[in-house]
């Protein structure tokens, strides 16, 4: 049995992100979960990075994202995420990310394309501690992961 991760992380990130009426989200990634925060939230902007960041902002929504940059480029996003949000903001992203060596990974193909730059888990979770985040990560396999960080209040 084949498993859609994409659609998985998809629905975890929509539910993660707990948006409501009065949230304003600024989102990077696919259509599916641009539509479904879109129909949760007053204000949804999509960018394809954190350039012009709306009035308001109190969640950014990456999906499918992040593994498509280089890992310097990754971290700053993350940097800049802790910089744009206010005090208890949250940053969402869900994304291939891998939970142990990708030598170990069992046909890291099934997880989709644009693999050059996946980070591990813990590297992810540590740039987002490091920025000033309170992260928390969920797994899924060995490859598929949803981090939720609330920014701190320094």
């Amino acid at each position: 049995m084949s498993v859609d991760w994409a659609g998985v992380t998809a629905r975890v990130v929509v539910e993660a992100c707990a948006a409501t009426a009065e949230d304003v989200v600024l989102y990077a990634g696919d259509s599916a979960v641009a539509d479904a925060l879109a129909a949760r939230v007053h204000t949804l902007v999509r960018r394809d990075g954190l350039d012009d960041p709306p009035p308001g902002l109190s969640i950014i929504c990456l999906h499918g994202w992040l593994r498509r940059r280089p890992p310097a480029a990754q971290r700053a996003v993350i940097q800049a995420a802790a910089r744009l949000l206010p005090p208890r903001g949250l940053l969402v992203v869900g994304d291939v990310m891998w939970s142990f060596p990708p030598d170990q990974i069992d046909a890291p193909e099934q997880f989709g394309d644009a693999l050059e730059f996946v980070q591990t888990t813990a590297t992810v979770e540590g740039w987002a501690r490091a920025a000033g985040f309170l992260p928390d990560l969920h797994r899924f396999g060995s490859g598929a992961a949803v981090l939720i960080a609330i920014r701190g209040q320094s």
